[in-house]
């Protein structure tokens, strides 16, 4: 108490002066039109900027929940895409509450899974990921991993409710991808350099190949369906033999994904037992 006296009695003539000015602020602001309306459309210029901002931070707590929703929304959409019939969906964490991931009529080759990255890293030379999506959603080895803008990876391993993925940038990586172009394929992988960059190998030399081709899945394997995006070609040079060193900046920024989708090929089983098969037959 007697701290806040002193204060007072220190600062009695500061305090006085202020109180004057707002006093004089009021009456002027009060009994003058000009003023008034200076001081209203500075107010409300004041006002609607904190109101932006407030509007502006409470979209960005919704943020996840409507990219969330969006993913889920496009998953919905290849799947429609996809089909020939009409099939019932009910994704993980809906209103329903139910786990079922599909019931499949028969005519659909491909399902798309959306689910959140929850661990990711770019500067290894094995990186992996983690997905919030595992065995209790429908997940297995193997499976395809998009994003909106393009290949990611491969389903490594699955636990009941995650799953680890091999990413394109993981030097154990291997893809079979085309140029859309001219639908020469070859094998995309990397060398462990730039997160951004990735090599296209066994092109052959005597194909044309210029910066801009873009490169797609091709197809064949029953991991990826055909011409999914990879990204363009940055470059293109005269390799060892008779094929080019093709350097291709990837379309999917893997410093940036936080929603992905899990592909699973409803004929993956049918064609792998085939193909091994074959090769026992060799």
């Amino acid at each position: 108490m007697r701290d806040l006296l002193r204060f007072i009695v220190r600062n009695y003539f500061v305090m006085l002066f202020l109180l004057f000015e707002g006093i004089s602020f009021v009456l002027i602001v009060q009994f003058n039109a000009f003023q008034r309306s200076r001081f209203m459309g500075l107010s409300r210029t004041v006002t609607g900027t904190v109101y932006k901002d407030l509007e502006g931070f409470r979209e960005y707590l919704h943020l996840r929940t409507e990219n969330e929703a969006l993913v889920a929304e496009n998953a919905r959409l290849r799947n429609k895409l996809d089909r020939n019939a009409e099939t019932i969906y009910v994704f993980p964490g809906d209103s329903t509450g139910s786990d079922t991931i599909h019931e499949y009529s028969g005519t659909q080759d491909y399902f798309y899974i959306p689910a959140r990255v929850v661990n990711n890293s770019v500067n290894r030379q094995y990186n992996y990921m983690t997905i919030d999506k595992g065995a209790r959603q429908g997940l297995r080895n193997d499976m395809g991993v998009i994003s909106e803008r393009g290949v990611v990876g491969i389903v490594d391993d699955v636990s009941e409710n995650y799953a680890t993925i091999i990413p394109v940038l993981n030097r154990n990586f291997r893809l079979s991808a085309r140029i859309f172009r001219n639908n020469y394929f070859g094998i995309i992988e990397w060398d462990g350099r730039n997160p951004e960059l990735v090599r296209l190998r066994e092109i052959p030399s005597h194909v044309r190949v210029i910066p801009g081709d873009t490169v797609v899945t091709s197809g064949f394997s029953a991991i990826f369906p055909p011409n999914l995006n990879i990204g363009v070609v940055k470059s293109v040079k005269t390799g060892d033999g008779n094929f080019y060193d093709i350097v291709v900046r990837l379309s999917a920024n893997f410093r940036n994904i936080y929603h992905v989708n899990v592909i699973s090929n409803f004929n993956r089983e049918e064609q792998k037992d085939l193909e091994d098969e074959s090769q026992a037959n060799d």
